[in-house]
């Protein structure tokens, strides 16, 4: 539970609100969790076809992604891909955030 709520506090900025009605600082919480699940859903899968990648292999530690980049990654691409009006296209660039 500590991981997560530095994950949000830190790397997301969750007390960074914008607004100052009560009605924007809920939106906003709510905003950052729903991006929050998105990323970690994310990261579920790609650290799933990771570990099925890196199976025969013997590492000394796991391999993992790395939280900080795939925020980063998500937050500059999801917009991209959320805008795209072609839906195979859309889903292309889904794939290609899930892989990168």
């Amino acid at each position: 539970m500590k991981k997560k709520y530095h994950t949000l506090k830190n790397k997301m900025k969750l007390e960074s609100v914008k607004g100052k009605a009560a009605l924007y600082v809920y939106q906003d919480f709510w905003a950052q969790i729903v991006v929050y699940n998105m990323i970690q859903d994310v990261l579920h899968s790609s650290n799933k076809t990771i570990e099925k990648e890196t199976e025969k292999r013997k590492y000394k530690y796991p391999i993992r992604i790395n939280e900080n980049i795939a925020i980063g990654l998500f937050k500059e691409k999801f917009i991209k891909l959320l805008i795209e009006p072609n839906d195979r296209i859309r889903e292309e660039k889904l794939i290609q955030l899930q892989n990168s």
